[in-house]
């Protein structure tokens, strides 16, 4: 490399700002960089996450390459190049082409859900792994710096070739790109690159098949279904639910971390929620059945499995909801899943817990309560995921006004 006095090798940072990333430059004092500030905004700020990068120019080229993600590891990358430029020190007969040539994208998957494991909860963790083994099976290249826009384009074809919905692909690519760009791939994508998605409208159960589905039910599984319906708790919320979150005064019952069962709540917000005294009542008589119980709802025991169940959450509620569907004759017979056809058995999609949300969601609007005070008892940390129950409501609004329009009377 051709070394001239008075060369230098500028040092800034790849991060996320804003819900975009960028590069911001390194503040420097005296001439020295300091890389746990960067200039933001024209105002020096302390940072966490992303990847340093080299800056300089070369053969009359701007050159960059990625120099780690710690500030120790960048200083030293950048007193050892400025080094190099203004002669003082000697280059290698070879310098590495980039540093990030050295990262596998294996390397950096593994890396990237270290962190995932130890900042976010378990159904996160699981989550991201299983999209990023996706992204390893359909992606070709083995080094993270060979990573450009027609990879993520090249995912998005192949989740469509998959007939994925669009929603999950557009999810996978965002989990790729987050933990690609954390090992330091410059992966830009242009205004449009984005597929649109539906929003279809929320499923909810009907009161017919909520009659027909708890007659079908024993004394215990109306009750865990009861609550799922008047509580908006997600399946591990409530499988983790246990006697002292349940407030007899108050009527409500609470989500709070359970680290004996490896459960913490999403977005790691506890909150309570009013339940009927018609439902505490029930609840009450259920605790005089189990004294010595943690949990409302433990894994029941196995008849010839003496090992199996206890006071353990119950993994198994979506399963016992689908019976009890079958049970019921409310199966559409229609669709059909890896473990059997819907006219033959439980296995019926039209029945999963999290429409038990959606159910309490809807109904809690219809009562005139406003979308602030559902965002909380939902937990939601971001409104628009709540608003999403306005347009059901909006629609049952709009059908009634068209039965009562003129139109109709014409019929």
């Amino acid at each position: 490399m051709d070394s001239k006095p008075g060369r230098k090798a500028n040092l800034k940072k790849y991060l996320a700002h804003d819900g975009k990333w960028q590069f911001f430059p390194v503040v420097k004092v005296n001439g020295r960089p300091k890389p746990e500030l960067v200039l933001i905004d024209g105002t020096p700020r302390r940072s966490t996450g992303g990847t340093f990068y080299l800056d300089w120019r070369e053969d009359g080229k701007r050159r960059t390459r990625p120099v780690g993600t710690s500030p120790r590891e960048a200083l030293d990358a950048w007193q050892l190049h400025s080094g190099i430029l203004s002669g003082e020190i000697e280059a290698p007969e070879e310098e590495p082409v980039a540093a990030s040539s050295s990262t596998t994208i294996r390397a950096a998957v593994e890396a990237y859900l270290a962190e995932v494991k130890a900042t976010k909860g378990d159904a996160t963790f699981r989550a991201y792994s299983g999209d990023l083994a996706w992204f390893q099976k359909v992606c070709k290249k083995h080094y993270v710096d060979r990573l450009g826009r027609s990879d993520a384009m090249a995912l998005f074809a192949a989740g469509r070739g998959e007939d994925l919905n669009q929603k999950t692909i557009n999810k996978r690519v965002i989990v790729m790109l987050q933990a690609m760009r954390h090992a330091g791939a410059n992966i830009q994508l242009r205004k449009g690159d984005w597929p649109r998605t539906i929003d279809k409208r929320v499923e909810i159960y009907e009161r017919e098949e909520l009659t027909r589905f708890f007659e079908a039910c024993t004394p215990e599984e109306r009750l865990v279904f009861q609550v799922f319906l008047c509580s908006g708790f997600r399946s591990r919320e409530l499988s983790c639910l246990a006697w002292e979150d349940v407030n007899w005064q108050a009527g409500t019952l609470s989500v709070r971390p359970r680290p004996e069962f490896g459960f913490t709540p999403k977005s790691y917000e506890e909150r309570s929620v009013p339940i009927p005294h018609a439902l505490l009542e029930s609840l009450s008589k259920h605790k005089k059945k189990q004294p010595d119980s943690v949990l409302i709802f433990p894994t029941p025991k196995h008849p010839k499995r003496p090992n199996y169940g206890g006071d353990k959450p119950d993994a198994h509620l979506l399963e016992l909801g689908k019976e009890i569907a079958y049970r019921a004759k409310l199966n559409c017979k229609r669709c059909k899943t890896r473990q059997g056809k819907c006219s033959d058995g439980p296995y019926c999609q039209k029945f999963y817990l999290h429409k038990w949300r959606h159910t309490f969601a809807t109904q809690i609007l219809q009562s005139g309560i406003d979308i602030k005070t559902l965002q909380t008892l939902l937990g939601h940390k971001n409104i628009a995921t709540t608003e999403k129950y306005l347009k059901s409501l909006r629609l049952d609004d709009l059908r009634q006004k068209v039965e009562s329009s003129t139109l109709a009377a014409m019929l």
